[in-house]
Parts: C-alpha cells; sequence; structure tokens
C-alpha cells in the first residue's frame, strides 16, 4: 500500500492531517522528543506538541520521561483495530440517543369509506394480506346476517390455510358463536357481558377497519401504525376483562 493510501485510511478513522504526518513519523523513527519531531516533520514546535497531546487522547502514542525530559513513542500499530473497536462500542451506545432526537417523516396516513356488501366483502378478505394477527370485536349477529354463514366460513378457512390467528371478541348473546370459532385452529374466542353492537372494529397490521351494519352495510379504513396500535392496546385491556364461552 502506498504512503498515500495509508494517510487516507488513518484520516477516515478521525485523524487530521498534521496527526497522520506525526503518527507515521514515530512508526518509522521509534521514540523521539518533541524538538527531533519537529525538525523531521518541519512542524512548529508547539503544534508537533498539542498534535501529540491529541495523539495521546485518541490512544495513538505514548510517552515516557528519561533524564527529566519527555519522549513519544507510537502503540503497536495492531492495536489500531482495538481503537477501532472503541469508537465503534462509543457509537453503538449514542445511537439510541440520536434516534431520540432524529426528525423522522411523519408516517403517511390513510382513511377509505366503502359501501355495499361486496365492497365489505372484499375488505376482510383482504386482511389476509398482512400475514398478522387479526383482532376483531363489536357486532356478532350482524356479520352473519349480511355477509352470510357461507362466506364467513370461506373466510375462516383461506385464514386458517394461512396459519393467521384471530382474537374475537363477542357480545353476551353470541356465546354459541365464540364456541363455534374456538373450534378452529388458530382462533380464540371470548365473551364481553354487554348487548350487540351496531358496528365491529377490526385491527390487522396497520389498518383499522371500522363495519357499520346499518344498511347500506359500509366500512371505514384507517391506514395508521400509531392508530392500529392504540385499538390494538384497548382490544387487549377488553380481552383481559372477557370470558371464554364454556365458563
Amino acid at each position: 500500500m502506498r504512503k498515500d493510501d495509508i494517510s487516507e485510511v488513518l484520516e477516515s478513522i478521525g485523524l487530521s492531517k498534521n496527526e497522520v504526518i506525526v503518527y507515521l513519523d514515530l512508526i518509522r523513527v521509534g521514540k523521539s522528543s518533541v524538538i527531533d519531531i519537529s525538525k523531521r516533520t518541519g512542524l512548529y514546535r508547539s503544534n508537533t506538541y498539542d498534535i501529540l497531546e491529541k495523539l495521546l487522547k485518541k490512544g495513538f502514542v505514548d510517552q515516557s520521561i528519561e533524564n527529566e525530559k519527555k519522549f513519544f513513542y507510537p502503540i503497536d500499530p495492531n492495536d489500531l483495530l482495538d481503537y477501532i473497536k472503541h469508537k465503534e462500542q462509543e457509537l453503538k451506545e449514542i445511537i439510541p440517543e440520536i434516534e431520540k432526537i432524529q426528525n423522522k417523516p411523519q408516517e403517511e396516513r390513510k382513511v377509505t369509506l366503502s359501501e355495499g356488501v361486496n365492497s365489505v366483502k372484499n375488505i376482510i378478505m383482504n386482511q389476509l394480506e398482512c400475514q398478522e394477527p387479526i383482532y376483531v370485536y363489536g357486532s356478532s349477529k350482524e356479520p352473519v346476517q349480511v355477509l352470510g354463514e357461507a362466506f364467513l366460513n370461506e373466510f375462516h378457512k383461506e385464514r386458517t390455510k394461512k396459519k393467521i390467528f384471530l382474537k374475537r371478541l363477542h357480545s353476551i348473546g353470541s356465546i354459541k358463536r365464540a364456541r363455534e370459532l374456538n373450534a378452529l385452529e388458530y382462533t380464540e374466542a371470548r365473551y364481553l357481558p354487554l348487548s350487540s353492537l351496531k358496528i365491529s372494529i377490526n385491527v390487522c397490521g396497520r389498518k383499522v377497519i371500522i363495519i357499520v351494519w346499518d344498511m347500506p352495510v359500509s366500512a371505514i379504513v384507517i391506514e395508521s401504525s400509531a392508530i392500529a396500535e392504540s385499538y390494538r392496546n384497548n382490544f387487549e385491556l377488553l380481552w383481559e376483562e372477557a370470558h371464554l364461552p364454556n365458563e
């Protein structure tokens, strides 16, 4: 490797141009006084001393005193790897703090409204594309009445085939439906002692789907990681209070 290449590498790991000059001079000659280093490198003595102090702090050189005279000598070049590892560790430790103050772009949010049975069916089936657990709470009877038993059976067939887990909260009037769901793979259903609602809320990945079962049936789809996480947390709180259908 050429001298210029060596200098470039040393500069890339944090040494200034003059620090490289002094360090390489010591590598070639060995233990030297500030005066001798200054003469060989052509740097002013005061500048040379400042440079050596910086190299001392960075761990590239060491010093000794002989006959009341200070001498400097380079560390073993192999020890430079320890310097790099130390800097790498320091960087790892501050990365979390840097991320806290990082100006991250705002998450793009999207809200869409769809109406009609076929549109709602498509939205429900599209949940299987996110390949993440599905959380459902709200209306229990209306989905069967509006979408049909055959469609819901097909949805669960495709869901279990893809091994997508579903957690379902029913109202007290749909305990039988909760038992039926619990017989399926990748499914867990519970119920709350509440009357049935006219809406359902589905959460999957970063999507929240709010289905209003009044005719014409409609669905609001919100795409937002933060909003989806909030609904998931709310679901889990309700889940802890819910009952198993065989209790």
